[in-house]
């Protein structure tokens, strides 16, 4: 027998005999090249020396697993020059030099590895016929070659967290064609350069509002056009927003909290009272307060007033946890199960679980963090920041410049985050100017409008805004002109960008200048430094979204790999996606 349609084999190879079970099909092939090519010397011997047996998984065939029994020659070789006086022959096309399985198992395997998890991948293989160890898998992903290198016109570039808030890295996007060409081991404009400079044929370069990425294309890459990314302009704008609605929260409508209005009324029901009274810690005179284990004093804003501000926002933070853990503990003691607690107060089962095993309200101490805390970038420098400190110097801005000049790398607002807990160790200071005006009591079971809510609703377009979103923007705009002004601003932002009104930028940065609102006009001085890239988004049909996209799956790829990967076999598959 020599050649099977079920079983190809390469030019020269010949099929023996054929061992049939239940579960496995043995077959021998034997080569029949009447010579080969030494592997150290080149030259060819038709001189056999002996022969041998190699055995050889090959890809499963109708239920069973197939083994190749190779007759593998061996010659002499008779250059006098060559180290190496015998040789196996080489069989390239049908097994690799020393390997157990076939190319073509080999890359079935690699396909499957590109597909799951290593770990999957081991307990899958099992089910298709063949067998495959995880740690072997991921030996064989990591020979993958990568892709030929092709040109790119239009390029896409953005960042992803290897690592969140420790290690970051960056991917590159061919956009015409939708393919990923590389990932990067950094961000930083000095890990992007060397890549850019081997591609001086791009034209455009789709990127985020990151000066990294904008700083290197500009100093390798003068004549490509840069094209910030519309979605994140959109975003910085909202960002905007809603820092300047967290100053003005007494703008933003009233809207019902039907669950808090519910429990409300079944926890005065249970303690005999009116249905209209509040658990809130800060109550009308007129009303009267619930009778609890965990009864609080009343707070007053003259209480808070006296305290900094870092014990202000634990106080006000505790009395809305506190109020929590008495509406969920009402609907446990009525009968209602956990998870339905959960989903009525939209919190975490393990919240849940851990105020009703509590014999009282679960405090956050000092001593018991909830999370314990690592390593930080800012450990090197606490020594001189310490000392600065106490020298006088506790300005958050100066002390960041301090620092960033010795070498410090990380965030600012991972030092204001420590400064915070060292002013709450300074002794309170007395509030200066005028008294603060009495804080008005909410309606009962309603709550105001939250900030994200208000400043999503300011950039959607009207036509896709509810009866009900109608309304909340029409408060907004009549309780302060300033908010009217600036929604106007705002819309007519989001269609500059959609419509591609590249010639209305100018004109919209001067009117938004000129409202003197200090988050806007934040907004507009950062347009302002990068306003080629943003004036490209508003006219160039190039957008970002696909390296977006890229991005997203990239973190689905981590997520089944249990976020374990390191770069290089994330590299691989990415850049190898089945």
């Amino acid at each position: 027998m020599e050649r099977s349609p079920f079983l190809p084999l390469p030019e020269g190879m010949i099929i023996g005999q054929i061992e049939i079970t239940a579960a496995q099909l043995t077959v021998e092939v034997t080569s029949t090249q009447p010579s080969a090519c030494c592997p150290e010397c080149g030259y060819s011997s038709d001189h056999v020396h002996c022969q041998y047996q190699r055995t050889v998984h090959d890809v499963p065939c109708g239920g069973r697993n197939i083994m190749l029994r190779l007759g593998v020659r061996k010659f002499s070789c008779w250059t006098a020059t060559c180290p190496r006086k015998v040789f196996a022959e080489r069989l390239p096309d049908l097994v690799q030099p020393w390997a157990r399985v076939s190319n073509r198992l080999l890359e079935e395997l690699k396909a499957i590895g590109l597909a799951a998890s290593a770990e999957v991948s081991e307990r899958l293989a099992p089910r298709l016929g063949m067998k495959v160890k995880a740690p072997t898998l991921l030996r064989y992903l990591r020979t993958i070659k990568d892709p030929p290198k092709a040109d790119v016109t239009v390029l896409g570039i953005d960042d992803f967290a290897i690592r969140r808030g420790d290690k970051y890295a960056t991917i590159l996007i061919n956009v015409e064609t939708g393919r990923p060409l590389d990932l990067l081991p950094d961000r930083t404009a000095e890990a992007v350069k060397p890549w850019l400079s081997t591609h001086p044929e791009i034209r455009v370069v789709n990127r985020d509002r990151a000066s990294a990425f904008a700083d290197a294309v500009s100093q390798i890459l003068p004549h490509a056009t840069q094209v910030a990314d519309r979605y994140h302009l959109v975003q910085n704008l909202r960002e905007h927003l809603q820092q300047l609605l967290d100053h003005k929260r007494t703008c933003l409508p009233f809207v019902e909290d039907t669950t808090l209005k519910s429990t409300r009324a079944s926890l005065a029901e249970k303690a005999g009272l009116p249905s209209d009274l509040t658990l809130n810690t800060v109550s009308h005179p007129s009303s009267g307060t619930l009778p609890s284990e965990q009864q609080e004093v009343p707070s007053t804003e003259a209480d808070l007033s006296c305290l900094t501000y870092a014990d202000r926002k634990k106080k006000i933070s505790r009395d809305k946890r506190l109020s929590r853990y008495e509406e969920v503990m009402v609907l446990y003691r009525e009968g209602m199960g956990q998870r339905a607690i959960a989903r009525e107060f939209h919190l975490s089962r393990n919240t849940v679980r851990r105020y009703v095993s509590s014999p009282t309200f679960p405090e956050r101490t000092e001593d018991s963090p909830r999370r314990t805390k690592g390593a930080s970038k800012l450990d090197p420098y606490l020594p001189y920041l310490r000392e600065q400190w106490k020298a006088g110097l506790q300005n958050n801005t100066q002390l960041f410049a301090a620092i960033k000049a010795r070498g410090y790398t990380g965030c600012q607002s991972l030092l204001r985050r420590l400064l915070t807990e060292w002013r709450t160790e300074l002794p309170p200071k007395r509030r200066q100017g005028s008294p603060r005006k009495p804080r008005l009591v909410e309606q009962k079971g309603q709550r105001r409008l939250s900030t994200r809510s208000a400043s999503f609703l300011m950039i959607l377009p009207s036509e896709k805004l509810k009866a009900k979103d109608k309304q909340h923007v029409e408060h907004i705009c009549q309780a302060s002109s300033d908010l009217c002004a600036i929604y106007v601003l705002s819309q007519e932002f989001v269609t500059m960008l959609k419509e591609r009104q590249a010639e209305a930028l100018d004109s919209w940065l001067t009117r938004a200048k000129a409202c003197h609102v200090t988050e806007l006009t934040s907004f507009v001085n950062g347009i302002r430094r990068d306003y080629a890239a943003v004036r490209a988004a508003c006219s160039s049909e190039w957008s970002n979204g696909i390296t977006e996209g890229h991005v997203n799956r990239l973190k689905f790829l981590k997520r089944q790999m249990f976020g374990r990967a390191h770069l290089d076999l994330l590299r691989v598959k990415v850049l190898h996606a089945v």
